[in-house]
């Protein structure tokens, strides 16, 4: 019986002051402790306050870190400590506590001896804005208004993702418009995203080209793929078969999965491209070597069938195993209908050979991140 693979899609498009209060983060246990120590803090028991601060953020509590670093910043019952300050601030802020990010980076800019200081502050100011902080959003807005590019972009894409700010697609096009006109490269992709998908403004495959063509230019392998979509299905530009092609190989050879995967489908299926099961097979290794289960899906079918490779049910079973973990939906029943007539020992090399296709690494991200076809287009 034929096992099941991907059909092909001809669209491959798919972009201060001390907060007193907790939330979820804390156990019960640990919330009644903190909410002691600001007890404490608020009769102007700094000792008792410090303690209990203390303990806490021994315990990697993010909220008693903070804590702890206001109370050595401001000198409330201690002398003042900008160095115990900083150390605590920072393993608060790198638990993604908006708060300590903020005052993080009002402390690197206060510093200010060096531009690695303005860097860092300008970093935690980003990342304080982005985690929501309406101080961060202001610094970050001053920035884009003062014609920071990166800051623009920043920006623009937090309105998109409600990040830090209200949802507003309007607003976050006209923030990375700006920064895209700029030179900004990533912006000047994401201005393409936004154009053909219509977010933002009204779709225009037009402008979409223009922009992935600007970015293209500058060999950014996502805008070389989806620009050679575009060539390939005469969107926005005139249909040019060969220079989709140049395209995407360019973008595969640059190690974007998608572009690999794409590329492996057109050639199998000979749609824009001369039919090639060789090349096809290559591709389609290379993605599925660097953990997309779509390609292992069908990388495997091809072993499965002796399609442009000799037959090889083992090798077949061992892609499937790996698509299996990662999720994909037609990875089970392949593998019950690739197992008929293996033995048990050519089912353990099957599996032993998988442990060896793929980094365990890239495997333990792909199944967090996948649920089915693969897609580039993730908008700004």
């Amino acid at each position: 019986m034929r096992t099941v693979k991907n059909a092909f899609l001809s669209n491959f498009a798919r972009f201060i002051l001390l907060g007193w209060c907790w939330g979820g983060g804390l156990s019960n246990v640990a919330a009644a402790e903190f909410s002691a120590g600001v007890a404490a803090y608020k009769r102007g028991d700094f000792v008792g306050a410090i303690e209990v601060f203390s303990g806490l953020a021994a315990k990697d509590d993010a909220r008693a870190q903070f804590a702890l670093g206001l109370v050595y910043d401001n000198g409330e019952g201690v002398k003042v400590d900008r160095v115990l300050a900083l150390h605590w601030y920072t393993k608060s802020a790198s638990q993604g506590y908006a708060k300590a990010q903020y005052n993080l980076a009002l402390l690197y800019q206060d510093r200010g001896s060096s531009t690695v200081d303005a860097d860092l502050a300008r970093t935690w100011f980003v990342r304080a804005a982005e985690a929501g902080n309406p101080d961060g959003v202001a610094r970050l807005r001053g920035y884009a208004e003062g014609g920071d590019a990166a800051a623009q972009f920043r920006l623009g894409r937090m309105y998109f993702r409600a990040l830090g700010v209200p949802r507003n697609e309007a607003e976050g096009f006209q923030w990375i418009t700006r920064a895209a006109e700029a030179g900004h490269l990533e912006a000047c992709y994401a201005l393409g995203v936004m154009y053909e998908n219509g977010r933002g403004a009204k779709r225009s495959y037009l402008d979409a080209a223009h922009w992935y063509q600007v970015a293209s230019e500058r060999r950014f392998a996502a805008a070389d793929y989806n620009l050679a979509r575009l060539y390939r299905l005469g969107r926005g530009v005139m249909r040019d078969l060969e220079r989709s092609q140049r395209l995407y190989e360019r973008s595969a050879e640059a190690g974007l999965i998608e572009a690999q995967l794409s590329l492996a489908m057109l050639y199998e299926a000979g749609q824009g491209l001369p039919r090639d099961s060789g090349k096809a097979l290559h591709w389609y290794r290379l993605a599925a070597a660097a953990g997309n289960p779509d390609a292992q899906i069908n990388l495997a079918f091809l072993y499965a069938e002796g399609i442009g490779v000799a037959k090889d049910r083992i090798e077949s079973y061992a892609w499937y195993t790996l698509a299996a973990a990662a999720g994909h939906p037609l990875a089970a029943g392949n593998l019950t209908l690739v197992q008929e007539g293996l033995s048990s020992d050519q089912i353990a090399a099957a599996r032993n050979r998988a442990t060896n296709l793929v980094q365990p690494s890239t495997m333990a991200r792909v199944a967090q991140s996948s649920a089915g076809r693969s897609s580039l287009i993730a908008g700004p």
